[in-house]
């Protein structure tokens, strides 16, 4: 009896032992010579795993090796929840606080959720809080409570793609060029591009021939580049033209979304189009493509090599590429894949960084209606060039390169009559042959002409009085002005008459004469040294 009494007692002793060895690791007294410095918890304190000197600074109390610690627990024996710091006990042992144990403690603002322990759930609203960190609205409000997500908290929250922008659930406005966004409807421009920010432009989402108009080539050191959209007011009116010709990018954005029904996209939002916009589609809408595979008005058709009007401008158009067995020296810049049976010297995102070419007159309509304008004027391309002989005065001689006497030699000026010119500047505008990129294209491919094309910008010192790029060079633009019609014969056969539209005197990088303003062909033309912009009003 006197053994069993003896080992009974020597139990209770060992249990007070590991208690007191227990509560010495949490003394309130201060760090002893191995255990965790330890103070009464701070609620102003810092989080679990904050640096510290000494228990007081942290929200927990305990500060081990630098960082603010859980604080180690006693084994306590209970008889209910008031017994416990924790309020939780479970078969009389009081248990640590957890974020799921539906009791408010440890640093919770409201029952599990709030606080210091980065394993709480955020507290919805209504819930009481200490800080915005601590409610999924992300605002504490002065009674203490987590607030409903506002459209003017300052605050990103509920589906907002940024502060106080985009999304539904709070009506919030749309978001600004720049801002993040989740979907096109979350931005002013209904343009998020594909770095989930919103776009200058609806239609510069992409970076090839989006966000890649400028000075120096893709990838080069010092290349200036920017978005492709965005317009200059016109000096001397309050119209504003875009700085750069439309490219192949933007175009294929615009296919894209509207899957190459273009017709289906102007019935139904024809009536949100400005007068201006409208007058410059509804007379040609029945040439506007409904898909983009049917042939032969398909958008991809229509962007392509098919011609519609084979002698103009000319008996051969230069749109079409070739292959090995059919070397057509083409140079269209939308990419349609082998629709045509093309063979290809460069890849589509080459091609989109290019200034559209090929393209009829209706479809660069619609486009700069969807694109939120219209198409320019030829007046108002005539007032952006300004008044001298070149946009940038009468001198120097934009100059290019030709054979000459059997070799290639400087060439100009790029206004007629033209010839050999040592002196003049071949760094102005894109004309006659002083531009490749690569060099010598693609050796194995030499039908596809497209490295002769220089992307929007990459002549800066061409620049129009008001800074428009290319407004010389390059490609000339087809406008919306008309001038009477022309009766020609179609690619069936058919005698057609179609309303003649002006083309602008930019010139073009095959040597059309920059300065001439006599090129004016049927609505349905495509040719290989025209483009377009578009307009704002």
């Amino acid at each position: 009896m006197r053994s069993a009494e003896n080992a009974a007692i020597a139990a209770v002793l060992g249990l007070f032992a590991a208690v007191a060895v227990a509560a010495a690791g949490c003394s309130t007294s201060g760090a002893d010579a191995e255990g965790p410095a330890v103070a009464t918890p701070n609620p102003n304190g810092k989080d679990l795993g904050g640096e510290c000197v000494e228990g007081g600074e942290c929200k927990s109390g305990v500060c081990e090796a630098g960082k603010c610690t859980a604080p180690a627990e006693v084994v306590k024996r209970c008889e209910g929840p008031s017994d416990c710091e924790s309020k939780v006990c479970v078969a009389g042992v009081c248990q640590k606080a957890s974020p799921t144990d539906g009791v408010l403690n440890g640093t919770e603002t409201d029952i599990d959720c709030g606080g210091g322990d980065a394993s709480a759930a955020r507290c919805a609203d209504g819930k009481t809080c200490n800080a915005g960190d601590d409610c999924v609205s992300g605002v504490c409000d002065a009674s203490r409570k987590c607030a409903v997500p506002t459209a003017t908290d300052g605050v990103k929250n509920a589906d907002e793609s940024d502060v106080d922008c985009g999304g539904k659930l709070t009506n919030a406005p749309k978001c600004a060029v720049g801002k993040a966004c989740n979907a096109h409807v979350d931005c002013t421009t209904d343009g998020c591009d594909d770095t989930k920010h919103c776009a200058n432009g609806r239609s510069c989402t992409q970076k090839d021939g989006g966000r890649t108009c400028g000075a120096g080539e893709v990838g080069a050191a010092g290349a200036m580049h920017e978005s492709c959209c965005g317009a200059i007011t016109i000096p001397g009116r309050a119209t504003k033209l875009d700085k750069y010709k439309i490219t192949a990018g933007r175009m294929r954005a615009f296919v894209t979304r509207t899957d190459g029904d273009v017709l289906g996209w102007y019935e139904a939002n024809k009536a949100s189009l400005s007068d201006a916009a409208r007058a410059q589609i509804e007379p040609y809408k029945t040439y506007l493509p409904k898909d983009r595979k049917s042939y032969p008005y398909g958008a991809d058709y229509q962007l392509g090599g098919t011609i519609y009007l084979p002698q103009r401008p000319s008996v051969s158009q230069g749109c079409f590429v070739g292959n090995t067995t059919k070397r057509a020296n083409g140079s269209h810049t939308y990419d349609n894949g082998t629709l045509e049976e093309e063979d290809r010297g460069f890849d589509q995102a080459f091609l989109d960084r290019l200034p559209l070419n090929c393209v009829t007159y209706p479809m660069l309509a619609a486009f700069c209606a969807w694109d939120g304008g219209r198409l320019e004027t030829f007046d108002e391309h005539v007032a952006a060039y300004g008044s001298a002989l070149y946009p940038w005065g009468d001198a120097p001689a934009a100059g290019g390169y030709a054979v000459v006497n059997g070799t290639w030699q400087k060439y100009g000026p790029a206004t007629a009559p033209a010839g050999a010119c040592p002196s003049c500047d071949d760094n102005r505008v894109n004309w006659q042959n002083n531009y490749q990129f690569p060099a010598g294209g693609n050796p194995a491919k030499p039908w596809d002409f497209a490295y002769w094309i220089s992307p929007p910008g990459r002549f800066p010192r061409g620049a129009g009085p008001a800074g428009h790029q290319d407004i010389a060079g390059l490609m000339m633009e087809i406008t919306a002005t008309t001038n009477g019609n022309e009766t020609t014969t179609d690619m069936n056969g058919q005698t057609v008459t179609q309303p003649k539209v002006r083309w602008t005197k930019n010139g073009s990088w095959e040597g059309h004469a920059v300065g001439y303003a006599g090129f004016e062909f049927a609505v349905m033309t495509k040719y290989a040294k025209t483009g377009g912009r578009c307009a704002r009003d």
